[in-house]
Order: C-alpha cells, then sequence, then structure tokens
C-alpha cells in the first residue's frame, strides 16, 4: 500500500529521520546505527580494516542520543521495508525532495553512518533515487554481496545512485567487479584514483571551524570517477 505524507513528522515517523546535520558534505544524509553493520561489525575488530577506527561507532558512544537516533532510524527503515516498502520509498521522497528545497543542494548520501541491510532494502534506494532524478544520491557500502545479488536478480540500478563498493582493508585496491568503488590510504602511501580533499589544509581552511568537508568537490556523486580513495583518520 503507498502512503502519502503531507508532513515532515508523519514521514519522519514512518520511515525514519533524513537529515541535514552533516555539515561536511552538501545536501541530506540518511544514518543508521552502524552498530548495525554487517561486514562492517566483523571488521571494526580487525586491526588495519577500513572499520577498524569508526568515527561513527566512537560518535554513537559518545552521545546517547546520537545512538538512539540512529537505532530509530535502523528499526522504522527495516520494519517499513519488510512491511510496506513502497511506504518507506514515499516517506523519504518525501523528505529529500523537502531538504533540496531548503538546502539549495540537489544531494543525497546514504549512511553516513551504518550500511545496506537488505537486498530489499537496496531496491527500495533504487526506487527512491529513480524517483528523484533531480538529486543525485550516493551510497558508499562494504555489502558488496548485497549489490552482487541485487543486479543478479535484474536490479536496476539509476543512473542518478551512484553505489560505491568498499574495499576492506587500508591500502587494498579497489574490489574488482564493481563500477564505482572507493578505498581508503594512510598517510604517505600511495591511493587509486581521485583522492578525497576534503581533509586537505585548502579545504579545511574553507570550514569556520577548520573541519574536514567537501568545499566545492561532488567526485563521490560522480559515476565517471571510477575509484575515490579517502585518507586514513
Amino acid at each position: 500500500m503507498i502512503m502519502e505524507y503531507k508532513t515532515l513528522k508523519s514521514a519522519q515517523d514512518a520511515a525514519g529521520k533524513i537529515s541535514l546535520g552533516n555539515g561536511k558534505m552538501p545536501g541530506s544524509t540518511f544514518p543508521i546505527s552502524a552498530t548495525k553493520c554487517k561486514v562492517g561489525g566483523k571488521l571494526a575488530d580487525v586491526k588495519g580494516s577500513v572499520c577498524n577506527r569508526c568515527y561513527a561507532l566512537k560518535l554513537e558512544k559518545l552521545r546517547p542520543s546520537v545512538n538512539q537516533g540512529w537505532l530509530a532510524n535502523y528499526t522504522k527503515s527495516t520494519n517499513l521495508i519488510d512491511t510496506n516498502p513502497e511506504a518507506w520509498v514515499a516517506a523519504c521522497l518525501f523528505q529529500i525532495k523537502r531538504a533540496y528545497v531548503k538546502s539549495g543542494q540537489p544531494f543525497h548520501r546514504w549512511f553516513d553512518s551504518g550500511d545496506l541491510q537488505s537486498v530489499a532494502m537496496l531496491d527500495a534506494i533504487c526506487k527512491v533515487a529513480a524517483a528523484s532524478p533531480e538529486i543525485s544520491h550516493w551510497l558508499p557500502t562494504r555489502e558488496s554481496a548485497i549489490v552482487k545479488s541485487y543486479r543478479a536478480n535484474g536490479g536496476s540500478v539509476p543512473s542518478n545512485l551512484v553505489i560505491r563498493v568498499s574495499s576492506t582493508m587500508v591500502n587494498d585496491n579497489p574490489i574488482a567487479n564493481h563500477g564505482n568503488t572507493s578505498t581508503v590510504h594512510g598517510k604517505n602511501s600511495n591511493h587509486w584514483g581521485h583522492a578525497c580533499p576534503a581533509s586537505s589544509p585548502e579545504h579545511k581552511a574553507k570550514d569556520a571551524n577548520g573541519k574536514s568537508n567537501c568545499g566545492d568537490c561532488r567526485a563521490c556523486w560522480n559515476p565517471a570517477i571510477a575509484n575515490i580513495s579517502y585518507p586514513l583518520h
């Protein structure tokens, strides 16, 4: 059953909260608790993995209110996708389009905390992107098996959604057989492809508090850029 949402509160109560609170990047984001990561949850305990120093897990431990909000997003999204995925799509669309109007930034990032939970969730995200062609969507993930399964079963990824499958270890090569990927490089190590400039002195100088930020870079949302390499931090 497809729902029509007329208020921000009703959409957030149903599907979880799309946020404009991540000041490091343009547009909106959708976080869920990093404690629910599947592959990432295993990697968090592996020294040298890209998840071993997870900023989201640290933030959730430091701020219980953040943990509660992201857990709520996890619970609402997984429950509604299981029972009424069309309603989840409609609720996310309402929020993302509203965020675009409010911010003037046609960019959305899925999972600035957390990761894909299922093929059904990926299918729902693809439907959100397909229904908002005016907005560029970026989905970073370590759940390569979910992405492969979705595509193997005929799943279609809209052109305005870039799924970047992440390598698991610092200084690893990009994962093969995926059109868009990401890697993490350590200090003084070589990087693959486009090096993320967010933590560069030039970008930090543009922030009022001297913090890492995207600035005017939109490479992560650009499907023409095969691999983004992020510096270890």
